[in-house]
């Protein structure tokens, strides 16, 4: 038979099959239909040694009565089960299944009807369709492991970037709210003594519209070099020379 399965999955379904201690599709006993107490061996008396390519195992039940299914069989004897395992390419793989019985007294052999071929067949396909569906559900698990690493680390990434970005508003906010500060503090003068004239125009000669007393605090609204033009708390608009003032602190 030629499977379609890598070597390495025929291999390890047929090694199953191999220690399952039983003769599948033959029996002794009408009541009890399953042959029992086979093992595993690395060779076999009957068919000698193995020289060709390939690997090789064997399952033997000894002490069989008569076993059904093997031709003419009749006496006590041993059943032999070889399986060859190779290689064709690597997506397939050659498998052969031969099963014989060969009594203690006679020597005699009685190869199987191609029931027993058959039915140890069925249990491998069945190793390898277990193989195929853990195989497909590690990777569905991988995978939806795989998935749930990637939305846990976008998410990551978009919880970061979100307190990221209200950081740097709440910097923008407080060095908007520090320079409004500042410039609050800036705009803000107050009179070094009492009667500064708070002129009409930003030069000595202007008329005088009123004068401040000491310690008046007014708002600047213009500045030049030499003259702050304010705002009273009143409401006059007037100028103010810069050396009669003092900067709030």
């Amino acid at each position: 038979m030629e499977l379609p399965n890598s070597e390495a999955d025929v291999l390890t379904a047929v090694q199953a099959v191999a220690d399952d201690h039983i003769i599948h599709g033959t029996y002794v006993y009408e009541r009890e239909k399953i042959l029992n107490e086979a093992v595993a061996e690395k060779s076999s008396s009957y068919f000698g040694s193995w020289k060709s390519d390939g690997h090789i195992f064997y399952k033997v039940r000894r002490d069989a009565l008569a076993p059904r299914n093997f031709k003419n069989s009749s006496d006590i004897g041993v059943i032999t089960v070889r399986y060859l395992v190779r290689a064709t390419s690597n997506a397939v793989t050659h498998l052969e299944i031969f099963a014989v019985f060969v009594e203690n007294g006679t020597n005699r052999v009685h190869p199987s009807n191609s029931t027993v071929e058959t039915s140890e067949f069925a249990e491998i396909q069945k190793q390898l369709t277990s193989i195929q569906k853990d195989r497909q559900m590690a990777t569905e698990i991988q995978e939806k492991k795989d998935r749930e690493a990637e939305e846990a680390a976008a998410l990551a990434k978009q919880n970061a970037e979100e307190i990221a970005r209200s950081q740097a508003t709440d910097s923008s906010l407080q060095a908007l709210e520090r320079r409004a500060h500042e410039l609050q503090q800036a705009l803000e003068v107050r009179t070094l003594k009492p009667n500064i004239e708070l002129k009409a125009a930003p030069f000595r000669g202007a008329a005088t519209l009123t004068n401040l007393p000491v310690n008046s605090d007014v708002l600047v609204e213009i500045l030049t070099t030499y003259w702050y033009g304010v705002e009273t708390p009143d409401g006059h608009r007037g100028w103010v020379r810069r050396d009669e003032v003092v900067l709030l602190p």
